[in-house]
């Protein structure tokens, strides 16, 4: 995980004991954003605005829309689109959020520089990312087993190579990473097994191209030429992994988070995102016009509920004793008729996916077993299990495998 908070770590101790800065921007999602971008934006903006907090969390372009939704973020960054699901999400919290492009990027597959192979076609990268090549002599290399590093599964730049490369484009296909594969959250933790292990193989954003690693040039079809991960192929659409990197910012969200965006499209933003190895948007269109203007954006009284969230133990999927005040409050608003809930069940990121998105689903029947005991209506429940896809918290420390465990129960009013 990467976080960054500006001006100092004190801020971050500020903002998770809830008492944030008058103008606070917190920023959730993409480590290909995260990790290096934002934070420089986030700096440059605070040389002229020193009294704006900018507290940044990279987990994986899904937390944007985690943190979105739960009011724990004013923007998210994201290497890909948002889904059909969330947009479904965010009409039922009635949220309206606004997209930006903020620039685009290639992704590069990356070896060690001792590796002999300097091109592969996109069909030998699914070979290889799928387990079929097991050796590296298979696709013209040394007599080397192969070791697959990804991106984890609530990573977008892992949903974007899933579809272009390991399904060839066909986003409904059935292929998955070998089951070896090995899944690391930060780019800056890939650069570094990659340098260390002449049979690692794995993929990044170009802006995290470092001189420890050598990229592999990508054919899109057999028979063409290899074009290699640079940023004018990417400008000129030359090289076929490339995608757009964007933040999205809630209609509601304070002038300061707007006036923050308006930076990262201005002039000194695109000189920030090219300094960081992206292509900065066309400028030549006005700003948007939700971005315009200073004054705050009037937004009407909407009550979006609440979001209560009960947390678990390892391998444990009945809700703890702690939580049975917080189950109360939550059915006694069922019982109003007024409200309805979504209970959703949530994995920590260790041990297999299948697995994981059955006990999350297991925790998620329990908390409604144990509301319907406390007098609300199943009927008024609506039961999802998101496995390890979308967590609060790093998969790397104990600690945030612990706040991933969870469940959290939206309660939404009944909209006419």
């Amino acid at each position: 995980m990467t976080r960054h908070v500006f001006p100092t770590l004190g801020a971050a101790l500020l903002v998770a004991a809830g008492a944030l800065a008058n103008e606070t921007v917190r920023i959730k999602g993409s480590d290909t954003i995260g990790g290096r971008l934002s934070p420089e934006l986030a700096e440059a903006y605070r040389a002229s605005h020193p009294g704006v907090s900018i507290p940044i969390e990279a987990l994986g372009s899904s937390t944007a829309f985690v943190g979105l939704f739960e009011g724990s973020a004013e923007i998210g960054q994201s290497s890909r689109p948002i889904n059909e699901k969330e947009l479904a999400r965010a009409k039922e919290l009635g949220l309206e959020l606004h997209e930006v492009v903020i620039g685009y990027d290639g992704v590069a597959v990356v070896v060690n520089p001792a590796n002999s192979i300097a091109a592969l076609s996109v069909a030998q990268l699914a070979d290889l990312f799928t387990g079929k090549v097991a050796n590296w002599r298979e696709v013209g290399g040394a007599n080397l087993p192969v070791r697959l590093i990804s991106r984890p599964s609530y990573s977008g730049t892992h949903a974007f190579f899933k579809e272009r490369v390991v399904r060839r484009g066909n986003a409904k296909g059935p292929e998955e990473f070998g089951p070896a594969t090995e899944y690391l959250e930060e780019n800056g933790a890939i650069i570094a097994a990659i340098a260390g292990d002449p049979r690692a193989v794995s993929y990044v954003g170009l802006g995290w191209l470092a001189e420890q690693v050598k990229a592999l040039a990508v054919t899109a079809q057999t028979g063409e030429p290899p074009v290699e991960p640079a940023i004018d192929n990417v400008r000129s659409g030359r090289y076929p992994l490339y995608r757009p990197l964007l933040m999205y910012v809630r209609a509601d969200a304070p002038r300061w988070a707007r006036e923050f965006l308006a930076f990262v499209l201005s002039e000194a933003g695109a000189g920030i995102v090219q300094h960081n190895g992206f292509v900065p948007p066309d400028r030549t269109g006005a700003m948007p016009a939700f971005l315009s203007g200073t004054a705050a954006v009037p937004q009407p009284a909407v009550d979006r509920g609440s979001m209560t969230r009960v947390t678990f133990g390892f391998n444990a999927v009945t809700p703890p004793a702690a939580s049975l005040d917080g189950l109360t409050a939550v059915a006694a608003k069922l019982r109003t008729g007024g409200y309805r809930a979504v209970v959703v069940g949530h994995a920590d990121g260790r041990g297999p996916a299948e697995v994981n998105r059955r006990i999350a689903l297991l925790r998620a029947q329990n908390v409604a077993n144990e509301l319907v005991r406390l007098g609300a209506g199943r009927a008024a429940m609506r039961i999802e299990s998101s496995g390890a896809e979308a967590p609060v918290a790093s998969n790397e420390s104990a600690a945030g495998r612990a706040e991933n465990r969870r469940v959290d129960i939206e309660v939404i009013p009944v909209r006419p």
